[in-house]
């Protein structure tokens, strides 16, 4: 999940200037031949018996084999309940955004074929995303995960499909335990 920050440095503060949807693709000595697959965060992949793929934030909490990863991404391609999204056409960059924003710590993003990604929410025992064709895929009818991923899909309905434009941006220091500086992006309403 990639949010783009445009962002200046005036007499050594960095300031924001814009936000928008977006990606990149990273500088290698070699042509990347698959484009659907993301440069980095994924947490499992599978080349057969199709290309699929999962992104989570709570990677940190998984083991060193990921058998969360893996376990989420075979609940998601072999799903116990799907449901359309009958509210209207999914707008996949406002939905990103809306959805990164808060930094939840169970987002999940996944490629389940490689011309269609989803954005939802896992666990360890649970799992539930929205793909951009607007189908919604979980681990049970009575999913946790689907719970959650429902209550996120009602806020950004409520909150009127915000486009990444609509966001404040903010950069908040950053340092991690080695004693190195960075900046956080947040991002509000």
């Amino acid at each position: 999940m990639t949010v783009v920050a445009k962002v200046r440095v005036h007499g050594g503060q960095p300031t924001v200037e814009a936000v928008f949807t977006g990606g990149y693709i990273e500088a290698t000595a070699s042509p990347k031949g698959d484009l659907d697959l993301p440069g980095r965060w994924v947490d499992w992949e599978n080349r057969v018996p199709a290309a699929s793929w999962i992104s989570l934030a709570w990677r940190a909490d998984d083991d060193r084999l990921h058998t969360g990863a893996r376990t989420a991404l075979d609940r998601l391609l072999h799903p116990a309940h799907t449901e359309p999204y009958d509210v209207g056409e999914i707008d996949w960059p406002s939905w990103r955004t809306f959805v990164a924003s808060p930094g939840d710590p169970q987002l999940t993003m996944a490629g389940l074929r490689p011309d269609l990604w989803a954005v939802g929410h896992s666990t360890t025992k649970t799992a539930a995303v929205i793909q951009q064709d607007g189908l919604i895929l979980a681990d049970a009818p009575d999913s946790p995960s689907l719970s959650i991923l429902r209550d996120w899909l009602t806020a950004w309905e409520n909150a009127g499909r915000p486009a990444p434009e609509a966001y404040t941006p903010t950069l908040v220091p950053a340092g991690d335990d080695q004693g190195l500086a960075g900046w956080h992006l947040r991002l509000s309403l």
